[in-house]
């Protein structure tokens, strides 16, 4: 017979990707991983992984369908314990694009902790390509992120959207202008967010005028991004833009609207296109489009007109 431990043990290898990695997520030892993953296919009837030495554990089709049959199984089965914990007990997972997060995610705990006072909340923050996959495997209930690179398998609804906008240091030539066009950035030492597909539509602007930005520095960090350029050591283009204009060593950055036409950046809720998997998450769902709905969260300067 199937069991919940056999279900978590194949759920957690896929996510590893590796029956060593799962081991030592749940500490326990890896034959007895490996173990009931064999047992699991043998009363499956087929394999759930094609094993290659090199590359570690990968799906095959049949386990495909399978780790979303388990993942449905195993939250009905904390939904099941926790349910007489009261109607917020269970735990919604919540994943987040990393510098989405102080901007969005404070304030989203703080109206689902006055919607349900007994709910728990476990936090994932991930890069662009790490958010996407971590939606389409079900690593996560819903995602905060933008709308970039995430899979056919995954729903989003926009929340609210970002202009681009360019960060200067305050004594610069640029800080007197009201708006600034990226042929006038780019002339500047620029210093990039540098992380997964983050990267790459930071610059793509730029790109289809012809444009090569002379990078400095980067980083993978916003607000490292905005302390950098408020020192004076070059200018940036953000879309994520914080409810002040200072650095975290309290020095001021000046935050332009950029004149070129540029499309914004859609911040989106996401989850499985088959929706939340989890009671948790379907609870969780309209509670956090009412906090979008209900509070002011900073989007970058509108340049549409």
């Amino acid at each position: 017979m199937i069991s919940l431990r056999q279900l978590h043990y194949f759920v957690t290898s896929a996510e590893a990707g590796s029956a060593t990695g799962a081991a030592e997520k749940l500490n326990v030892s890896q034959p007895s991983i490996s173990a009931a993953i064999r047992d699991l296919e043998r009363d499956l009837g087929q394999p759930l992984f094609e094993r290659r030495q090199a590359r570690g554990l990968e799906l095959t089709p049949f386990g495909s369908r399978k780790l979303q049959e388990a993942r449905l199984l195993l939250a009905g089965a904390e939904d099941f314990a926790l349910s007489g914990k009261g109607e917020g007990a269970a735990r919604l997972t919540l994943g987040y694009f990393s510098t989405l997060g102080p901007v969005c995610v404070p304030g989203i705990l703080g109206h689902l902790k006055q919607a349900f006072p007994d709910m728990r909340v476990k936090l994932r923050e991930f890069d662009l390509e790490g958010m996407a996959r971590a939606l389409e495997k079900g690593i996560v209930d819903l995602g905060i992120t933008y709308d970039v690179g995430l899979p056919e398998t995954v729903t989003w609804e926009t929340m609210l959207s970002y202009a681009p906008h360019a960060v200067v240091p305050p004594d610069s030539r640029l800080a007197a202008k009201q708006s600034v066009t990226l042929a006038e950035l780019a002339r500047y030492p620029f210093i990039l967010v540098d992380l997964p597909l983050s990267r790459e539509f930071l610059l793509v602007p730029f790109w289809q005028q012809g444009l090569s930005p002379n990078i400095v520095l980067r980083t993978t960090s916003v607000e490292m991004v905005r302390g950098m350029v408020a020192n004076g050591l070059g200018v940036s283009l953000l879309f994520t833009r914080p409810g002040h204009d200072f650095s975290h060593d309290g020095r001021k950055v000046v935050c332009l609207p950029i004149e070129d036409e540029t499309l914004r950046q859609r911040l989106v809720l996401a989850y499985p296109a088959s929706g939340p998997t989890t009671q948790t998450g379907r609870k969780a769902l309209p509670a956090i489009r009412d906090c979008f709905a209900a509070r002011s969260f900073q989007e970058g300067p509108d340049t549409s007109d």
